[in-house]
């Protein structure tokens, strides 16, 4: 089995040191950790806090700058709710990686970079999975998982009649304001394409956390 070099704190696979990166990315976030959540796409700039001492720990705050109305409050609300499970899936990141895919592709002073197979459970994702290939970036500093990005090395065909020419998701992680923990700092998305020949698709959204606060032990 490969394993790294001598740089290493000591001999590790590359399962092993990327499995101790994980390890340094907190979790259970949401029922600990009060923060700012800032979605940009091009449906607008929406601006909400999450606390999780509060009945309803999430709040709409702005939408492009303004204060939202009662309609967008709810529709806001609802979506967090429908997505609670998936941001409650504290290992959704790590299992990613296909097991055994792992390959150290750079070494810098204050990083490895990986790049691995995505994980596929099914005949649709492993069809899907087989035109994407992902990176992984360990920061050496605090050795924790600095970066996870899938992107598309050729045309995705998902499904009848859809095509995607470019497919991109990045996930960042940085320390705390504390130095505490590390935390997700950003997710990005990208998918561009077309449908039934006619309908075209460009998405781009990216998602920002800060003003991190530990609130509940």
């Amino acid at each position: 089995m490969l394993v790294l070099a001598s740089s290493a704190s000591h001999a590790e696979t590359h399962e092993e040191l990327v499995e101790r990166a994980f390890d340094a990315v907190e979790t259970g976030v949401r029922q600990h950790w009060a923060f700012t959540r800032t979605e940009t796409s091009a449906e607008g700039i929406y601006v909400a806090t999450h606390d999780p001492r509060r009945q309803q720990p999430w709040e709409l705050l702005t939408v492009d700058a303004r204060e939202p109305g009662p309609k967008e409050r709810e529709a806001f609300l609802s979506e967090r709710d429908e997505r609670q499970e998936d941001d409650d899936d504290d290992d959704e990141d790590r299992s990613m990686v296909s097991p055994g895919s792992l390959e150290l592709i750079d070494e810098t002073g204050e990083r490895w970079l990986f790049k691995f197979r995505p994980r596929a459970d099914t005949d649709d994702e492993r069809e899907f999975m087989e035109a994407v290939e992902g990176q992984l970036e360990v920061a050496k500093d605090g050795h924790y998982v600095r970066k996870i990005e899938l992107r598309n090395v050729r045309t995705i065909k998902p499904g009848k009649g859809v095509k995607l020419d470019a497919f991109n998701t990045r996930l960042e992680f940085a320390p705390s304001p504390d130095g505490s923990a590390v935390l997700p700092a950003v997710v990005h998305t990208k998918v561009k394409g077309r449908a039934m020949l006619v309908m075209r698709l460009d998405e781009e959204q990216t998602i920002e956390f800060k003003d991190y606060r530990r609130v509940i032990d």
